[in-house]
């Protein structure tokens, strides 16, 4: 009788499907800003979608299913991270369209993201990883250093190094497109 309470609680094929044409892209932006690399980035997110269907006896119903997939997936992009053999960082070229905005808001944003993207890529490795799970995935200190195996002295030391290097790099990018 149990297994079968348990079972009517596992997120069925029709959910899954409903989040991933919710909130699919937003994954892929995530482990892109991760990755710095399109193809790691769909990978990430096709793991963490097998990963999730194979787990789903694993979800808990008080949490959101796309929720719960996000955080799969930035692990997953994560995980790609640690086992892929040292590369240069590509440019963020792909950045998901909102035509809900004025084409000067758009070109704005794109060259902020431009900004950041170049800005991120000249953090070390730690550093960028904290402040993008920080600052743009919204993860707690304590979930960051239980995903990177470290403490979160370390963890508040990267982010605190990270944003005072962005603060002078995107300052410095900023007074270039001055001139």
């Amino acid at each position: 009788m149990m297994l079968l309470a348990e079972h009517a609680e596992l997120p069925t094929q029709a959910e899954f499907h409903q989040a991933i044409a919710n909130r699919g892209d937003h994954w892929y932006a995530a482990c892109l800003r991760i990755t710095r690399n399109a193809d790691l980035a769909a990978d990430a997110v096709q793991d963490a979608l097998l990963s999730a269907w194979q787990k789903r006896h694993q979800f808990e119903r008080s949490a959101k299913l796309e929720t719960w997939i996000h955080r799969i997936a930035v692990n997953a992009a994560l995980q790609l991270l640690r086992r892929a053999p040292a590369r240069g960082h590509e440019q963020l070229d792909e950045e998901l369209p909102d035509d809900s905005r004025q084409p000067e808001e758009r070109r704005a944003d794109q060259e902020l993201n431009k900004d950041l993207a170049a800005a991120l890529g000249r953090l070390t490795e730690i550093e960028r990883h904290c402040f993008i799970l920080k600052h743009l995935e919204q993860w707690r200190l304590s979930e960051i250093a239980l995903e990177l195996d470290t403490n979160i002295g370390t963890i508040k030391q990267a982010l605190f190094r990270a944003v005072r290097k962005l603060r002078v790099i995107m300052a410095d990018l900023r007074s270039n497109d001055d001139y």
